[in-house]
């Protein structure tokens, strides 16, 4: 063996669900002299160790079975900062087709190897790989801190002095220079670096710069090219995506980044640019496919939260509402109480997140995407309770679903709120509020809610001139486009009973408030709407007896 390394003093964890190939990678490691080495079966076990130990080396398999994937446990520990600069992570797997092999490279572990390998290619990629650790630990450590002034100073003296890993140095000087905003020296040196050789990276992040500083007719040519000359380079088909949506190609941006997915379908921010392009093209079943994937994909990754599953919940309801099929319609929402259901076991279990209150709200949306305006309001106002009129108190994740909710119901009193507050949110997961935010600009939502608001002024302006008939038929008219507006049915009420007090033989006309009070009696209303359901409620009994059928 050429290369020196002294495993002695290291600390290795060794993560694979095999325990034949944990023995045979320990007994190799024994052989180059280590003697602290772990074990640990799935990915989450080996979280819990690196949180107790600080290990030197990670030798992980990509595939663990059940849970988390190798390339999500490298994620994982870099995000929540558990393993430090030093620290070797190198990716193993006897899967080494192109899909896999792109999705654990695209993490950039130190190293990544297929199994089988040799004693000697081991030891010789982890001394090469502790070599380049230790010689660019400076600049390593300057990137988890953000310190990028530092990272240029450092990587140009380290390029004068042409160390042996000048090219690496040279993307992340370059990497610095874009976070900080330096488009124009990044592209200086990038042409440069072109004329004096091409290669991949430098190729594919000119096309980067050129999108950032809005030079998309640029931009789409050199990485169009890129992605000819280099086509397994993902962060391309990225950047080309973007540069076409910028452009208004949706078409072609779509084409783009299924293309990169094809190639490498792991990544959950590709697969979210994609349902951006979905959602905006107006391809519901894309997009609800891909926040499935989303969900799948985030429940084993750093990345998991119930904002996903909201998300995905969503994508179902807004496609059945667009289907004209009426046994796909209601396949697609009997979906959502299946997702709800296995998300119990999931999302259910984050102390953080009110699930019994996201899931009322939930079914409230399907029933009424159903037209069931009754089973969806109780299910809204039992979610709801006392929040009703206090959308402050609603966590960031509940806010769209609740303006939804309210809004699929035709609350829209208590809807508007909820949207108000979504503004002043700077955490809310940008998917669910672009889902609100779409049925806020609807041209036919904005439409419904100026009707429901002429026809119930109408109706208040007939009552108080005491024609209580065209009252009540002006208050059945706002209720047709807004069949669960409390505020309405209370009008109606209001003046049934009125009309009632003239003519208390009026059966018809009993049984039509006796129906408009069972729609909101038990409902968990606001202090305002329920002290008016009180009175009116008492008002009606009143008429303790209804009249003898046949008078009228």
């Amino acid at each position: 063996m050429t290369a020196k390394y002294d495993y002695r003093n290291k600390k290795i964890l060794i993560v694979d669900d095999q325990r034949a190939f944990q023995v045979m990678l320990k007994a190799m490691l024994q052989n180059f002299g280590a003697t602290d080495v772990h074990f640990a079966h799935t990915g989450e076990a080996a979280i819990r160790k690196c949180v107790k130990v600080p290990f030197d080396i990670l030798l992980v398999d990509f595939n663990l079975g059940t849970g988390r994937n190798g390339g999500q446990l490298l994620e994982e520990l870099r995000v929540k900062k558990i393993i430090d600069n030093k620290t070797l992570f190198f990716i193993i797997s006897g899967d080494n087709t192109k899909g896999m092999v792109l999705s654990a490279i695209e993490l950039e572990p130190d190293e990544f190897i297929t199994k089988p390998f040799s004693q000697f290619q081991l030891h010789s990629r982890l001394a090469r790989a502790e070599q380049k650790r230790q010689e660019l630990l400076p600049v390593h450590e300057a990137f988890s801190n953000q310190d990028y002034p530092t990272i240029e100073s450092w990587c140009k003296e380290y390029i004068d002095n042409k160390g042996r890993h000048s090219n690496y140095c040279r993307m992340l000087m370059i990497e610095a220079q874009i976070c900080q905003g330096k488009l124009k020296q990044a592209q200086q040196l990038l042409e440069a670096l072109l004329a004096h050789r091409q290669t991949s990276w430098v190729k594919a992040t000119l096309g980067r710069v050129h999108y950032l500083n809005n030079k998309l007719e640029e931009a789409v040519k050199v990485l169009t090219q890129t992605t000819i000359e280099y086509p397994l380079l993902m962060i391309t088909y990225d950047w080309l995506a973007r540069s076409y949506h910028k452009q208004g190609e949706v078409d072609k941006a779509l084409d783009t980044i299924q293309r990169g997915i094809k190639l490498s379908g792991m990544s959950i921010e590709r697969h979210q640019l994609l349902a951006e392009l979905a959602i905006e093209s107006k391809d519901h079943a894309l997009s609800r496919e891909t926040f499935a994937t989303i969900l799948k994909l985030a429940r084993r990754s750093v990345h998991r939260g119930p904002q996903h599953l909201s998300n995905y919940v969503s994508s179902l309801i807004e496609e059945a509402q667009h289907e004209d099929d009426l046994f796909r319609k209601n396949r697609l929402l009997q979906e959502v109480s299946s997702v709800i259901f296995n998300a119990r076991r999931e999302e259910g279990r984050d102390e953080s997140f009110d699930f019994e209150r996201f899931e009322g709200l939930s079914e409230a949306r399907v029933h009424a995407s159903k037209g069931e305006m009754n089973k969806a309001k109780r299910l809204l106002f039992n979610a709801q309770k006392q929040l009703l009129g206090e959308p402050h108190k609603t966590e960031d994740n509940l806010l769209p679903d609740a303006f939804l909710a309210l809004s699929a119901v035709g609350e829209f009193e208590y809807a508007m709120p909820f949207a108000n507050e979504m503004d002043t949110r700077k955490n809310i997961d940008p998917f669910a509020k672009d889902s609100a935010n779409r049925v806020l600009k609807d041209e036919g939502f904005s439409n419904k809610v100026e009707h429901f608001r002429e026809q119930n002024k109408l109706g208040i302006q007939a009552y108080e001139k005491g024609l209580f008939r065209e009252a009540i038929n002006h208050f059945n008219r706002a209720l047709k486009v807004a069949p669960g507006n409390t505020g309405a049915v209370l009008n109606r009420i209001q003046a049934q009973l009125k009309q009632l007090g003239e003519n208390r033989q009026n059966l018809e006309l009993f049984n039509d408030c006796k129906g408009s009070i069972r729609s909101i009696e038990g409902l968990q209303l606001n202090e305002g709407h329920k002290d008016r359901f009180v009175l009116l409620h008492k008002e009606f009994e009143n008429f303790a007896r209804p009249p003898k059928a046949g008078k009228k």
